[in-house]
């Protein structure tokens, strides 16, 4: 089975391409650096681990992981990310060149790797863009995140959602939306409502743009 799949997203909204590689002792990236790591499995003297333990794993699995580590050490930090879960690693990046060099050198390790579709590689470099094969409830081509935090002033939340009540199904946002919104004055979740078009956010934007987090445009692409 080829290792390679295609994808028509970007992985946590930002990422354009994933390497999986399978690597007991890999978790020992949780708790140290690159360079902690190298110095740990260099480090004779620290021995004598529980044969179930991440250190135990990572001194039985040391020239691959170093191997991993001085690959990543020679990267920019902003180029790339992780993500571990037990004897698994996720390496993201939007990167081509990092990705194909990641491929090539730890073949023997990865279980697959995900890039995204040719065709949609120019439309996914947009961060603001969200794939679909349709418009939610076939309508809205925007998803507006909120941001209540920002307006101090009960009155202007009161003037926002009455405003938006009278866009009948222009604007699709829930009552545990509403509600939430003119309650909350902290910044911590996150909450949206779709849009119709592009003339209906541009009034919303003029009616309180600070109201409004960020925004995604969805973008129809055929299977």
């Amino acid at each position: 089975m080829s290792k390679k799949k295609i994808t028509k997203k970007r992985f946590y909204g930002k990422w354009l391409y994933k390497v999986t590689i399978s690597l007991p002792g890999v978790a020992i990236l949780r708790s140290k650096t690159l360079d902690g790591v190298i110095e740990f499995l260099n480090d004779e003297a620290k021995t004598g681990y529980n044969t179930r333990s991440v250190y135990y794993k990572a001194k039985n699995n040391s020239e691959d992981i170093e191997k991993v580590c001085n690959f990543l050490s020679q990267l920019q930090a902003s180029s790339w990310s992780k993500r571990i879960e037990y004897d698994g690693m996720d390496l993201y990046t939007n990167d081509i060149e990092i990705y194909n060099n990641l491929c090539q050198t730890f073949d023997n390790l990865i279980i697959h790797h995900f890039e995204p579709e040719a065709r949609l590689i120019d439309t996914l470099e947009n961060q603001n863009v969200i794939i679909s094969d349709k418009f939610p409830h076939n309508k809205y081509r925007y998803k507006v995140f909120l941001t209540p935090h920002k307006l101090k002033i009960k009155d202007d939340k009161i003037k926002f959602l009455s405003w938006i009540d009278t866009q009948a199904d222009k604007i699709l946002i829930s009552e545990t939306v509403k509600d939430w919104f003119y309650k909350t004055d902290w910044n911590w979740d996150r909450r949206y409502l779709l849009v119709d078009n592009e003339q209906t956010l541009l009034i919303l934007k003029m009616l309180n743009s600070n109201a409004l987090g960020k925004v995604y445009e969805y973008v129809i692409v055929d299977k």
